[in-house]
């Protein structure tokens, strides 16, 4: 892989095999070429690495099933100046990585950022989420997915993300390093595409309650999520432990 790429495109994953090769293929469908893909798997029991294995992607497999951990690990590999986090679940169009560079080279004092989201499946909670990322980001304290989170990669090597974390984890990364000074941008366009199937997994009551209580926790009381995960099953997060 040659040096002085701009994205680094790190992928975490566990037991992703239905889902992984959409977004790979997307990826290998781009019309900006000058980025790497590094695949990060926490010891899938299917077919995930051998997926992985027929794109042209860096993978390496942890024995720690932690998604701040693996995102971590595919941080340390990165060789472009900008490392865009993705779940394996995502959607993007083949312009993506274009319009999202073209952004940063114009926006030069941007050291971070996420975009809004698309959502086909559901109209009203597309806009529901979006105006929540946008309500959030009028105040000091963000809110962000960990779906889609683009990072100077220096800033993601010097500021990783906390493996004790058991929710929340990708907000409080990118607070983190707002909190150092460094400059956060929500772009509008262009989209990804968020899947919507850990909220089918939940259900709508228990996961409105999870972002009810998680939220009163973070945003009103200032806690963060070290000793309760209220609830919530993070996939990649049964093992928050940074030992291989």
């Amino acid at each position: 892989m040659k040096n002085g790429l701009f994205f680094s495109i790190v992928i975490p994953t566990l037991n992703e095999a239905k889902y992984l090769p959409h977004l790979l293929t997307d990826l290998s469908l781009q019309t900006y070429k000058d980025f790497e893909v590094i695949h990060i798997d926490g010891k899938s029991d299917d077919k995930t690495v051998e997926i992985a294995s027929k794109f042209n992607v860096i993978s390496k497999i942890v024995n720690v099933r932690n998604v701040s951990y693996q995102r971590n690990a595919g941080a340390k590999l990165a060789k472009g100046k900008w490392i865009i986090f993705m779940d394996a679940d995502n959607r993007i169009k083949d312009s993506f990585l274009e319009k999202i560079r073209s952004k940063l080279v114009v926006n030069k004092s941007i050291d971070l950022f996420t975009t809004l989201v698309k959502i086909d499946e559901n109209e009203m909670i597309e806009k529901m989420t979006n105006f929540w990322l946008l309500f959030h980001d009028k105040f000091e304290n963000k809110a962000v997915f960990g779906s889609l989170i683009g990072v100077k990669t220096v800033f993601a090597k010097k500021f990783p993300f906390d493996e004790k974390q058991k929710l929340m984890e990708d907000v409080i990364f990118v607070q983190n390093i707002i909190n150092k000074g460094y400059i956060f941008k929500i772009f509008k366009y262009p989209r990804y595409l968020l899947s919507l199937r850990r909220i089918k997994s939940n259900g709508i009551p228990k996961t409105i309650k999870i972002i009810f209580r998680s939220s009163y926790n973070y945003y009103i009381n200032g806690k963060d999520f070290k000793n309760d995960n209220f609830d919530y099953e993070m996939n990649g997060g049964t093992i928050y432990s940074n030992n291989e």
